[in-house]
Formats: C-alpha cells, sequence, structure tokens
C-alpha cells in the first residue's frame, strides 16, 4: 500500500460474523506481488440481495453481468478481485465473467444468477481467467477469512482498509449491519460507491432492500467526490442473510419497523463514504460542504457538488487560502437557479459574505488561520427555500498527480 492518508482512522473496527456468511480470501498473482487480491464471499440459499452500479456508459464486464442478473434479486456467491478491472475488454471479458461464474457454480451448486462478479484496478487489460478460476477451489477449501483480510483484498490505490459496522434492535432481538468497501481515486459514483459490501441478518425481502440501498446511497455515495470522475467499475450490493427471525416479517416498505434498520444502514454507508473521501489520493483536508435554503434537495446537490468538483476551490484549500471568489465562481457554474445578493459564505463558522457581499470588517486572516486544519466546512445560505444536502469532499494535491502518473508502474 502507498503511504496512509493522513485523514484514516485510527483503527478498522471489529466487525461481527454474520450467520450464513463465510469469507475466503488469497493472494492469486492477478498484478501485485504478495497481495491479497481475491476474494470468495459465499453465503447461505436464502440470502437476497439489491445492487447498484455505475451509471457509466463505458461499463466493465462484471457490472454488465450484475445487471443483467439483478432482478433476479437472490445470492450465493460474490467473487471480488483486485488489480484488473476487466473494462473495455470487449467479448474476451465477459467471456471471462461467464467461465468465473460456472466454476463457481460448478463448486458449491447454486444458478449462475446467485453469482455476483466484481473487478477493480487497470481498465483495457484482459483479465487471465485461469487466475481465477484455479483459484476458487482453494478459496472454498480453506480456512474462513477476516472482514479485515477481504477489505484489503479489494484495495487498489487505497492507504488504508475500509469498514464499518450499526447494530439495531427488533423485538428485542439484536441485528447488524457490516460493510466493506474500498476507493481512493476515481471517485464520483453517480450511483453508489467504487465497490461497496453490505451484510445483514435482518430477514428482508429484494423488493425492500432495493428501495432502502437507494435511498441511502443517495445519501452517503452520491454525496461524495475526490476528483468528478466515475469509474466503469462501480458496485454497490446490499445482502440479506436471514440468520435471525421475526416473529412477524416485514412485507412492506411502510413497515416502521424499517426505520431502526434505515437509520444503521445509513451509518454504515455514510461512513464508508467518508472513509473513502479521506482516503482520496493524496488528500490532506476534509471537507463537508453544507447548502441549505434551497428550493429542492436535487437543486443543493447540484450546487454542492459544483463546488466539490471545482479543481480551484480544492487547491484552494489545499494551499489553505481562503479564496471565498472560487466558491462564488463554483456556485455560479452550477447552472442551477439562484438569486446572487441572497448568497452567504461561511468557512468553519466564520462567516464571509451575507446576502450577496462581503461583511464589513472581514478578516482574511482569521479563515486562513481556521483552514490550517484538516477539517473544511464550508456552508452555503442560497436564501430561497427549506431544503439542504450535505457533500463530502477532500482536496486536490500535487500528491494526486503522482499517485496517477504512476498508477500502472
Amino acid at each position: 500500500m502507498l503511504k496512509k492518508s493522513p485523514l484514516a482512522p485510527k483503527l478498522f473496527p471489529n466487525l461481527p460474523k454474520i450467520k450464513g456468511i463465510r469469507l475466503a480470501c488469497i493472494h492469486s498473482g492477478i498484478r501485485y506481488k504478495d497481495k491479497l487480491d481475491l476474494s470468495l464471499i459465499y453465503m447461505t440459499k436464502e440470502t437476497n440481495v439489491a445492487c447498484v452500479v455505475t451509471r457509466s456508459q463505458t461499463p466493465s464486464a462484471p457490472v454488465i453481468w450484475c445487471k443483467k442478473i439483478r432482478n433476479i434479486g437472490k445470492a450465493r456467491a460474490l467473487i471480488v478481485n483486485s488489480g484488473n478491472a476487466n473494462a473495455h475488454t470487449g467479448d474476451k471479458g465477459m467471456e471471462t465473467v461467464k467461465k468465473t461464474v460456472n466454476a463457481i457454480v460448478n463448486h458449491i451448486g447454486c444458478k449462475k444468477n446467485e453469482v455476483y462478479v466484481c473487478s477493480t484496478g487497470v481498465i483495457g487489460e484482459f483479465l487471465n481467467e485461469n487466475i481465477i478460476t484455479a483459484a476458487i477451489p482453494k478459496l472454498i477449501k480453506q480456512k474462513a477469512s477476516s472482514w479485515k483480510e477481504v477489505a484489503e483484498s479489494i484495495c487498489t490505490t487505497d492507504t488504508f482498509i475500509k469498514g464499518a459496522k450499526s447494530k439495531f434492535k427488533i423485538e428485542d432481538k439484536q441485528f447488524n449491519v457490516v460493510g466493506i468497501a474500498k476507493g481512493s481515486g476515481m471517485i464520483f459514483p453517480n450511483m453508489g460507491t467504487m465497490l461497496g459490501f453490505i451484510f445483514t441478518d435482518l430477514p428482508l425481502s429484494a423488493n425492500i432492500l432495493n428501495i432502502l440501498l437507494k435511498e441511502a446511497v443517495e445519501k452517503s455515495f452520491n454525496s461524495i467526490t475526490v476528483d468528478g470522475d466515475t469509474s466503469t467499475s462501480d458496485t454497490c450490493l446490499l445482502f440479506s442473510s436471514p440468520s435471525i427471525s421475526l416473529n412477524r416479517s416485514i412485507k412492506t416498505i411502510g413497515d416502521k419497523r424499517l426505520n431502526f434498520f434505515r437509520e444503521a444502514l445509513d451509518k454504515v454507508l455514510q461512513s464508508l463514504a467518508q472513509q473513502i473521501v479521506c482516503d482520496g489520493e493524496g488528500a490532506s483536508k476534509f471537507i463537508t460542504i453544507n447548502v441549505s435554503s434551497v428550493k429542492s434537495q436535487k437543486i443543493a446537490r447540484n450546487i454542492g457538488l459544483a463546488i466539490a468538483n471545482s479543481s480551484l476551490v480544492k487547491t484552494a484549500i489545499a494551499g489553505e487560502d481562503p479564496n471565498w471568489g472560487r466558491i462564488i465562481m463554483a456556485i455560479g457554474k452550477s447552472g442551477s437557479p439562484l438569486i446572487q445578493n441572497k448568497i452567504s459564505i461561511a468557512i468553519n463558522k466564520v462567516k464571509i459574505t451575507d446576502k450577496g457581499i462581503l461583511i464589513p470588517n472581514y478578516k482574511e486572516e482569521v479563515v486562513a488561520k481556521k483552514m490550517k486544519n484538516k477539517n473544511i466546512v464550508i456552508d452555503i445560505d442560497m436564501g430561497m427555500g427549506k431544503e439542504k444536502s450535505t457533500i463530502w469532499t477532500c482536496d486536490l494535491t500535487q500528491e494526486y498527480i503522482k499517485i496517477n502518473a504512476d498508477y500502472r508502474s
């Protein structure tokens, strides 16, 4: 791995086991030397799944496969490799996915549409299916791996492994939500996440899982950006392994008991999303952008993303320069309806403009001092409504250029 991000959490969380879920990972030699790079997660027959994937018009072969099977809503296995994205590889890339799926089907005795495939890494290079298929029997036979090992195996330019957990109670029974993710660069999901895998032991139908995953994604993975680039491989999966039963099953999205799960799911996805931002390639600042007082959440989100995706804003923050004019520029380029003389801006709670003009007696040195913090909060009040949105991003440093210039080396 690269030098750990200064924004990284101190420890990887101790994630609980989910009954019915078995983890296995291995070093197969796809690209990296002596690094775990291939994981197989397989699960009980009753497991339901929801799937959200990239909106990129050049999706990888695994994404095409996941889109093809996701409406079935059943899962028995997930296989993930790092080091090669199997993207823009044509018919040969799809053949690799199909051979991988067939090998898993033959070993665990499930249906093809119950096997999910994900790949991450370099685009445009052929993935050697023989490496994958030869490793599958080893993965099935070997001793179970840990969440930490699986989280490591899916990393590429990540400088730290990412995991999150939450627990909740329904009918006096404790349930869990566990998640792992990878992502560092090429981060502007526009769907779900780079790769994100979420597991719960609460029994839920695929239909309910899909509704809740899409809701949670909007408030987490679709609210982050590192560099404004949407990956070809973004995939987020939510699995329900019904190892703990309810006295009365949850059949509709209106069931109030789902509120406990919603809260736990949001907590896990937002934690993972924020960890991805903290691992933004070369990042030294974690930036929160709060846009309030607008007519719709969509408008607030568009304004927030325009600021977050601005290279000028991000480099100013990297240089600890309180150049708030760049924020005004980004708001203007968003294309969102606005009234310029109603906009107010603050950075780290220091008010800069009020209703379209610089505040009296503004002291730039006060804001400059605040910008030395690792956490930067930009508050934008648009003065036009009651809706709001929060976007998370990071600064853009020289290290980002270095990492991506050497990515394939």
